[in-house]
């Protein structure tokens, strides 16, 4: 057995419970709480209003939650910054959420942990390496960033670490690509869905519906603005066409999307952030909770807004229930998805899924078998698509269940912390330093 933290996001609360928000938390939470079968499992975390220092949870994990008194600087920092064009935005700088890494590494010098498993923030690396340097250092990275960030700031960061873990193999490849030197320590562990919790019941469908729902943060990244295209050019021709979007308004900081603007179509997203500097400001800053959703609301025709329903973050037992109620989930992303826990919990729940044909969204979703992989960007082929599954309601139904068996087979989350426990257990019995050689790449399923 093993000592093994894992170290949040320091914008990431993390609860005792399953009722976790944002995809970092859930998704860590999902892994610590089954290596927590094995292994003991310490969980660090910001401390939010109302909860306790420590806590041991039901699952197993041990919580310690770390105050944070500049919570509101480093927000503001964050966003600040972003307007000047830094060539290190400043979530990826040293200063981001110093106090909170600093301590952790006091905490970490009593722990002793095995391993120190960080989600997605190299400046913590050196810190930990010092507080134990016998300790093996995994890196999580969830998204594209890392691979985008200058090779100068992140290389004498890593220079201690056993292990990168990815979301995805479309992540493991970008990382591979820009950082050679590590390429044999940078492995797929992959994300999943709990597939006994979201589970495909008889559809809760209502005579002469068809409802599209899309799950995930309300930002233009997210393509909801071309979904909302699509839902009119449908709901035209059919009044019995809903949308439901569930999840959490806000833009992505602009210091993110420019990191992400050598690709044509995100840099294309620029004009939801302003045009002009009082533009901006009130889209990035006044109403940056409101300014997206607000264009989008007033691109469809009045007559259709009362078939269009904004439902916010909803708690997990409610997503459940709105999965059950859908007919398919739709993805349009224009940025490309690290993975897409969305698409993982619809299969689940046996939908069928209308996905852009980018990122790691190809390894989930088989196409023209459990739902469409359609070109991002492209109205006509989502509208196409979504057509396709309101009016043929056989091929909806069989695709719906082999999403499910699909979820079944390939990801319940189980796989994913079995093939991070071998990496764990790989490493632990190496001497410190050697170079461990295992399979990079999750298996990927066939369509």
């Amino acid at each position: 057995m093993s000592k093994v933290v894992f170290v949040s996001q320091p914008r990431d609360a993390v609860s005792a419970s399953d009722a976790q928000t944002g995809s970092v938390t859930i998704v860590m939470w999902e892994l610590a709480k089954r290596v927590a079968r094995h292994h003991e499992v310490v969980v660090f975390g910001p401390r939010a209003p109302g909860q306790p220092v420590e806590e041991v949870s039901r699952e197993g994990p041990r919580i310690r939650r770390i105050p944070l008194a500049l919570r509101s600087f480093h927000k503001a920092m964050d966003l600040g910054t972003g307007a000047l064009n830094l060539r290190t935005p400043y979530f990826a700088s040293t200063l981001f959420f110093r106090e909170y890494a600093l301590s952790i590494a006091h905490w970490l010098r009593q722990e002793r942990p095995d391993i120190v498993h960080v989600q997605n923030c190299t400046q913590f690396l050196p810190l930990f390496h010092q507080a134990v340097p016998n300790a093996r250092l995994f890196l999580h990275v969830h998204d594209e960033f890392l691979s985008l960030l200058p090779e100068k700031v992140v290389r004498p960061r890593l220079e201690h670490l056993s292990a990168v873990v990815t979301c995805s193999n479309f992540v493991t490849q970008r990382l591979q690509a820009r950082l050679p030197y590590l390429a044999g320590r940078i492995h797929t562990v992959g994300n999943g869905v709990d597939t006994k919790y979201f589970e495909a019941s008889e559809r809760c469908a209502e005579p002469g519906k068809f409802r599209i729902l899309f799950v995930g943060r309300v930002s233009p990244e997210k393509g909801i603005h071309t979904l909302a295209t699509a839902f009119t050019r449908l709901a035209t021709e059919d009044p019995g066409v809903e949308l439901d979007v569930v999840g959490p308004p806000g833009l992505l900081p602009y210091n993110q999307i420019r990191l992400l603007s050598g690709d044509p179509q995100v840099a294309a997203l620029g004009t939801f952030y302003g045009t002009g500097f009082w533009d901006r400001l009130d889209k990035q800053l006044v109403h940056a909770r409101s300014s997206y959703w607000r264009g989008i609301e007033a691109g469809i025709p009045e007559s259709l807004r009362n078939r269009v329903h904004f439902r916010g973050q909803l708690s997990r037992a409610t997503l459940r229930s709105v999965y059950q109620r859908a007919h398919v989930l739709a993805m349009p992303s224009v940025c490309m998805e690290p993975f897409g826990l969305p698409l993982a919990e619809a299969m689940a729940s046996g939908l069928p899924c209308v996905a852009s044909k980018t990122g790691g969204m190809p390894d989930i979703l088989a196409n023209n078998v459990t739902g469409f992989l359609v070109e991002r960007g492209s109205v006509e082929a989502l509208t196409n698509a979504l057509r396709t599954l309101a009016t043929d309601v056989d091929t909806r139904e069989r695709m719906g269940r082999e999403a499910r068996r699909r979820a079944e087979e390939h990801f319940d989350w189980s796989m994913a912390a079995a093939r991070l426990e071998t990496l764990y257990r790989q490493h632990v019995d190496a001497p410190l330093g050697e170079s461990v050689r295992v399979s990079n790449q999750a298996p990927v399923a066939a369509p």
